[in-house]
C-alpha cells in the first residue's frame, strides 16, 4: 500500500471548513471482562449466593455518545467542530470535565435530562464486542424545533452536518428528515448520517429510509455491517436474508452495493476486516490495519471522524479510507481510549502497517 501522497497532505493539510455533530451526550461507564462467559458465570453466581461483589474486571469513566466521540476525534485531527447536544446541568459539567478545553461547548443545551450507558467490553466467539445498557435520556427526544438560532446559524455555516446515534430517538427520521431538508434549502454543507444500531428501536429503520435516504436528503451514510443489514432487510423485503448479517461476511458488501444503488447516496461501510466507499458504480475497498484491540466502544466514532475529514480535504477514496481505518486503528490500540492527532497518523502509515489478512481475503473473493 502506497501512502505516500495521504503523508504528504496530511502534513501540509489545506484548510476545510468546521463541521457540526449532532445530537447526543452520555456518560459512559466501561467494565471490562476477559469473556462474556466469565463474566455471565460471575454474575450467575452472585445471584445465586443473593449478591456480592464481582472482582478481576477493569473499569473507567469516558465521555460518550456518537456525536461527543465524533467531535473530539475531529478535535484531534485539528478541526474545529460544533456539538450540538442536549443534556442537564449535571450533565453538562461532566461533559466540561471529561473533554478537551478546546471543544466548542457553546451548543450544549443544559434543559433536558443526562443520558447514561455501561458498556460492557469483553469477547465472544473470539472477537471483540461492546455490550451497551443504556439510559437514552434526551437522547431519545431530540427534535429539529430544539435547535435555537445560535444552532442553526453554525448548521448553515459549516462545511458538513453530520447526525449520528439516532438509534436512540423516538423520532428519529422527523429529525433527520426536518434537519436536512433545512439544510438542502438554505445552505451548502454536506449532509452525513450514521444511524447506529436500530435493534432497539427497529420502528425508525423504515420511515429513515423512505423518508430520508429515498428522498435525496442524505449525502453521505456511514454504517457497519449490521446496520447494513437493517436497511437492506427495508429496501428487499427480505428479513431472512440479511438478519444476523454480522455473521455472513460475504453478504457485507453487497449489502452496501445494493443500499448504494437503490437510493443513489454515497455509502461508507466500515467492518472489523476492511472499509469501503460506494457511490454509483465506483467501488473502493481497503483492508483494516492490524491492531491489537484495547477497546472496541467509539471505534465507529473515530472511523467516521476520519472519514468526516477526508470528506472535507476531498480526498481520493482510497486515501480517505486509510485515513478513517488509520484514525480507528489507533483508537481502538489505544490503552486509554485516546483519540490520535495527525502526527500520530503519519507515523503510523510510516511505519508499513501490517493489514487485516481477514480483511484481504474477504476484498479478494469480492
Amino acid at each position: 500500500m502506497d501512502y505516500t501522497r495521504l503523508i504528504s497532505i496530511l502534513q501540509n493539510p489545506p484548510k476545510v471548513n468546521y463541521p457540526v455533530v449532532l445530537p447526543d451526550f452520555f456518560v459512559d461507564h466501561f467494565v471490562l471482562f476477559k469473556t462474556l462467559d466469565s463474566f455471565l458465570d460471575g454474575l450467575k453466581r452472585l445471584a445465586q449466593q443473593g449478591g456480592g461483589n464481582l472482582l478481576k474486571n477493569e473499569q473507567f469513566i469516558r465521555k460518550g455518545g456518537n456525536a461527543v466521540n465524533t467531535a473530539s476525534a475531529l478535535l484531534s485531527l485539528g478541526l474545529n467542530p460544533k456539538l450540538i447536544v442536549t443534556t442537564d446541568y449535571y450533565g453538562a459539567s461532566l461533559l466540561k470535565a471529561l473533554v478537551s478545553p478546546n471543544l466548542d461547548l457553546s451548543h450544549v443545551h443544559t434543559d433536558g435530562r443526562l443520558s447514561s450507558t455501561v458498556s460492557i467490553e469483553t469477547e465472544y466467539s473470539g472477537r471483540k464486542v461492546n455490550l451497551m445498557v443504556s439510559d437514552s435520556g434526551s437522547a431519545s427526544e431530540f427534535e429539529f424545533s430544539d435547535l435555537s438560532r445560535h444552532d442553526i446559524d453554525a448548521i448553515k455555516g459549516s462545511g458538513i452536518v453530520a447526525l449520528v446515534n439516532l438509534n436512540h430517538n423516538r423520532k428519529a427520521a422527523e429529525l433527520a428528515h426536518d434537519l436536512f431538508q433545512m439544510i438542502k434549502k438554505s445552505s451548502k454543507a454536506m449532509t452525513f448520517m450514521d444511524m447506529g444500531d436500530p435493534s432497539g428501536n427497529p420502528k425508525i429503520v423504515t420511515k429513515l429510509v423512505e423518508n430520508v435516504i429515498k428522498t435525496g436528503l442524505v449525502d453521505i451514510i456511514g454504517l457497519n455491517e449490521n446496520e447494513v443489514g437493517w436497511i437492506a432487510q427495508v429496501l428487499t423485503s427480505n428479513r431472512e436474508r440479511w438478519k444476523n448479517i454480522s455473521e455472513k461476511p460475504e453478504l457485507w458488501l453487497e449489502g452496501a452495493q445494493l443500499i448504494a444503488n437503490d437510493t443513489g447516496v454515497r455509502i461508507d461501510l466500515h467492518t472489523p476486516h476492511y472499509s469501503s466507499t460506494i457511490k454509483g458504480n465506483e467501488i473502493t475497498s481497503v483492508p483494516a490495519f492490524d491492531v491489537e484491540s484495547h477497546i472496541v466502544c467509539g471505534a465507529g466514532d473515530a472511523w467516521n471522524a476520519g472519514d468526516i475529514y477526508g470528506t472535507l480535504l476531498d480526498l481520493s477514496p482510497f486515501d480517505r479510507l486509510t485515513l478513517a481505518n488509520a484514525v480507528a486503528s489507533l483508537y481502538i490500540s489505544s490503552a486509554s481510549a485516546t483519540h490520535p492527532q495527525i502526527a500520530d497518523i503519519v507515523e503510523f502509515l510510516e511505519s508499513n502497517p501490517i493489514l487485516s489478512r481477514d480483511g484481504t481475503k474477504l476484498l479478494k473473493v469480492q
